[in-house]
C-alpha cells in the first residue's frame, strides 16, 4: 500500500459551491477533456453520490500492460457526507485498489482548502509497489490538471451555481 495526500487551494464563495462544481456535469466533461478521458458511462447517480465507468485515452505504462486485457477502465465511486467526499477506484486491472477521502475546509474569506488524502493498493508479487508508486505519480499529476480547471471554471460561472438553476 503506498499512501498519497495533496493539497490545493481554491478560489470559491463557499465550500458548498464547490461540492456542487464536483457534481456539476459541466464541469466534469471539461475536466474530462482536459484529463484524457474518452468516455464516462454514469452507472448510478444519487443526490449525493455517483458511480462511473471510466475510460482514459492515456498509454498504460509497460510494466501495467501485461495485467491488463483490452483497454483499461476504472469505476468511481464518489459519496459526500458533510465536508467530505469519499473515493473509491477499482481499475479494470483487478487486484488493485485506489482509496481517498477529498475534504473540505475554509482557510479564509473566499479560499477553501482541498485535501485529497488515501491510498493506493495493487495486489500483485514482485512489482505491486511499483505499480502503486506509478499510479500515484499519476494521480498527483491528474489532480494539478483538474484543480486548474476547477479554479478556471470557478472564475467563469455566476457565484452561485443554484442560481443557474
Amino acid at each position: 500500500m503506498t499512501p498519497f495526500e495533496y493539497e490545493h487551494l481554491y478560489r470559491a464563495a463557499s465550500i458548498e459551491e464547490l461540492f456542487e462544481a464536483y457534481f456539476d456535469d459541466d464541469l466534469q466533461a471539461e475536466q474530462d477533456r482536459v484529463l484524457g478521458v474518452t468516455s464516462r458511462e454514469l452507472l448510478a447517480r444519487g443526490p449525493m453520490s455517483r458511480v462511473c465507468r471510466v475510460t482514459p485515452r492515456r498509454q498504460l505504462p509497460a510494466l501495467i500492460r501485461p495485467f491488463v486485457a483490452g483497454t483499461l477502465n476504472y469505476v468511481e465511486t464518489v459519496e459526500r457526507a458533510g465536508d467530505v467526499l469519499t473515493i473509491d477506484i477499482r481499475p479494470s486491472m483487478g487486484r488493485t485498489q485506489i482509496s481517498a477521502t477529498y475534504r473540505l475546509d475554509s482557510v479564509g474569506a473566499g479560499v477553501i482548502r482541498r485535501r485529497y488524502v488515501g491510498s493506493v493498493s495493487v495486489d500483485i508479487a514482485l512489482v505491486g509497489g511499483r505499480i502503486e508508486r506509478g499510479l500515484v505519480d499519476e494521480l498527483g499529476k491528474s489532480l494539478v490538471q483538474a484543480a486548474a480547471c476547477t479554479q478556471a471554471w470557478l472564475d467563469r460561472i455566476p457565484r452561485s451555481l443554484a442560481a443557474r438553476a
